[in-house]
């Protein structure tokens, strides 16, 4: 008889979740390359779901590509696929709308083409056009490391010549020097050459109306802040709404170790309401109700607090949130910048409502286990 300790138990399980999802992989790959037959006509959810039914191949998308593409899930495809792969009918189909896939455990996952979701709002048809003339076209470079200015002459070359209407518009290098040398393999298409741009230097681009932008990586993050959102916080945790907003915003977050720990307790839960509000609103909030800082860099937003601080000082209570309909826009309402009048006022509507509510309670034979309570004038 053979005994198996705890961790041998442990220790088999996972090569058993590692082989099989091995296993899913290699059969998904198998999957991917065999030659297809198939006739698409409908939005693109619909789509996934016929080659999912038709191929075993599960089709899923991130949240970013119906967020970004012209006209998100009603996206209508129609396409005749015939001696292709599912992989080659895939790059066609991904690439004529900004995406582009990854075979994740279980699934192909659809998501934006880092030009697109730099954009940072819903492309249009143009963009989108330019996107696939971009990837799909080859660069054709005699050197393989340009100088930016060879490099952005190349690009405005070949998109003249493809009679686009899209031409660079450079808001970083011009005036500076443009000589600084690039690597762009000798295969690369012209999406891949402008992406040496993000990956050499400290600039970015995407498509912009007819442009072809190429701006600052902080410029970029910033832009990305001006995404808006419709979300409610009722006491939720700082770390949960910052992890939120930086999926929402498409920008890295990066917390400086030992900040949110700084902050008193009582401001770590967050009571916030966004009404179609920028997500630089929400942190401005944010920061404002809790101290913390944050800045802009090439890598997305830094959050920390003030040099050498130990602790974050108790911040002026939020006791409010004021719509202004015109600017559509909500103001928040610090405690110290209500009269003394008005908080008397507020206090006394709060009271109210506790007291509807303390009637509701009886109404409904609620017993509550704890006593009630006198609030002061401080607590608004």
């Amino acid at each position: 008889m053979v005994k198996m300790t705890s961790w041998m138990w442990i220790g088999l399980l996972f090569c058993t979740l590692t082989f099989a999802q091995d296993t899913t992989s290699a059969l998904m790959n198998e999957a991917m390359d065999k030659p297809v037959k198939l006739e698409l006509n409908g939005t693109l959810p619909q789509v996934m779901q016929t080659i999912a039914e038709q191929t075993g191949v599960r089709l899923q998308a991130t949240q970013g590509v119906w967020d970004l593409l012209p006209w998100g899930q009603q996206t209508n495809i129609n396409a005749k696929i015939e001696n292709q792969t599912l992989r080659q009918a895939l790059e066609a189909i991904t690439r004529k709308l900004g995406l582009t896939f990854t075979l994740r455990d279980e699934a192909v996952e659809l998501e934006p083409m880092p030009a697109l979701r730099r954009l940072g709002r819903r492309a249009t048809p143009q963009e989108l056009a330019v996107l696939d003339l971009l990837s799909s076209t080859s660069m054709g470079l005699n050197n393989e490391h340009p100088t930016l200015r060879q490099l952005m002459l190349a690009v405005d070359a070949k998109l003249e010549s493809a009679k686009s209407p899209f031409a660079i518009e450079d808001r970083v290098f011009e005036g500076q020097s443009r000589d600084n040398t690039v690597f762009v393999p000798r295969n690369a298409t012209m999406m891949d050459a402008l992406e040496a741009i993000d990956h050499s230097t400290a600039a970015t681009w995407y498509p912009w109306g007819k442009s072809i932008v190429i701006v600052t990586k902080q410029d970029q993050v910033r832009n990305q802040l001006a995404k808006t959102v419709s979300v409610r916080y009722t006491g939720v945790n700082i770390s949960q709404v910052l992890l939120e907003l930086s999926q929402r915003a498409g920008v890295p977050f990066d917390i400086e170790p030992g900040a949110i720990q700084r902050i008193p307790p009582e401001f770590r839960n967050i009571r916030l309401l966004l009404d179609n509000a920028s997500i630089k609103q929400a942190l401005d909030s944010i920061s404002g109700f809790t101290g913390l800082m944050y800045v802009a860099t090439d890598k997305g937003l830094y959050f920390s607090t003030p040099a050498g601080a130990t602790t974050l000082p108790a911040r002026d209570p939020i006791v409010g949130l004021i719509l202004v309909p015109d600017l559509n826009l909500q103001v928040t309402l610090p405690q110290s910048q209500v009269p003394a009048d008005v908080r008397e006022y507020l206090q006394y509507k709060k009271q109210k409502e506790i007291e509807k509510l303390r009637q509701m309670m009886k109404d409904e034979g609620f017993q509550p286990t704890t006593r009630p309570t006198t609030e002061s004038n401080e607590d608004l």
